[in-house]
């Protein structure tokens, strides 16, 4: 368990302690401590299920919720996941300590004393989607490479490739609508007694859209490069079925001449002829080389 836990002088000049501003739990330490908090069976169902969105629900004097960060990389583990109970003056963390401690008192570290709990929220959302930008860019700088790689005929495990970037930009526009929900409902009047910094939560909404527009972006990007990719792989086998049909038209009328003289009937004048084998390959060139004349004509090849 990790709190913070300021003092301040009482009226004997003495020290008296405050209301802690945030408290990191792991799910036992929560169920041991559930009788402290009046919606306590609203955060349990979510601490017993695996977290696999972010959501906050608004309570009379609380906001209970749960965070998943995805993995700003192609791994499929997020990168953080955890559960919060929020009210007005204090914040219970409830996940992983390992992972949420460091996280959490960096980002309280770095906030003034006047800080709130919802501050506090405010300040790991926005540290975790800090470099997000930077891993947009480089997704569409990949994507730029793979077009060109197309172009080039040098894509490999194309559709491998493309499937894993479409499902991690899925996820991450899922990712940032989500926390635009919860910007929006923790700026309404729903959260006024709880929330006390709505505009800054009105900032982060703002700044989650323009990444889930970025993540837009880059979705259409990646549908316009499948389609390219296909429309490449249709010329390249239209031309290959362009070439096995003038290759099949060039050998028809020479397969029709073998199949036909190949017949060796008693009466036909060729077979005895002294010229017969020589004039048979001259009818043959004249034939290719005139099919060959046609085909370039008509820019068939």
């Amino acid at each position: 368990m990790a709190s913070q836990n300021p003092t301040v002088p009482d009226s004997t000049g003495g020290t008296q302690k405050k209301t802690p501003l945030y408290t990191i739990w792991s799910a036992d330490d929560f169920r041991a401590h559930a009788d402290e908090f009046p919606y306590s069976k609203e955060l349990l169902r979510n601490v017993s299920r695996t977290i696999r969105y972010c959501k906050a629900e608004v309570f009379r004097d609380c906001v209970i919720g749960t965070i998943r960060i995805p993995q700003k990389k192609e791994e499929k583990e997020p990168l953080l996941t955890f559960n919060y109970y929020l009210t007005g003056e204090h914040i219970v963390f409830v996940g992983n300590s390992g992972k949420l401690k460091p996280i959490v008192a960096k980002c309280a570290a770095a906030l003034p004393e006047s800080t709130t709990p919802d501050q506090l929220l405010l300040a790991i959302l926005k540290q975790t989607t800090e470099d997000d930008l930077l891993y947009l860019l480089h997704i569409e700088s990949q994507t730029d490479k793979m077009e060109e790689e197309i172009a080039n005929s040098k894509a490999e495990d194309f559709f491998k490739v493309l499937t894993v970037r479409r499902h991690k930009l899925s996820e991450l526009n899922a990712y940032y609508e989500q926390l635009r929900d919860i910007g929006e409902l923790l700026q309404s009047a729903a959260c006024g007694a709880i929330v006390q910094h709505g505009q800054e939560w009105d900032r982060f909404v703002h700044r989650a859209e323009r990444l889930q527009n970025h993540v837009q972006f880059l979705r259409e990007n990646i549908i316009q490069l499948r389609e390219l990719f296909q429309s490449v792989q249709d010329a390249r086998q239209n031309r290959t079925m362009g070439i096995i049909t003038i290759v099949t038209t060039v050998f028809f009328p020479l397969t029709l001449l073998t199949g036909w003289y190949g017949m060796n009937f008693v009466n036909m004048p060729e077979l005895n002829w002294r010229y017969g084998y020589a004039a048979m390959i001259i009818v043959v060139l004249v034939i290719v080389t005139v099919e060959i004349i046609y085909f370039k004509k008509k820019k068939f090849f």
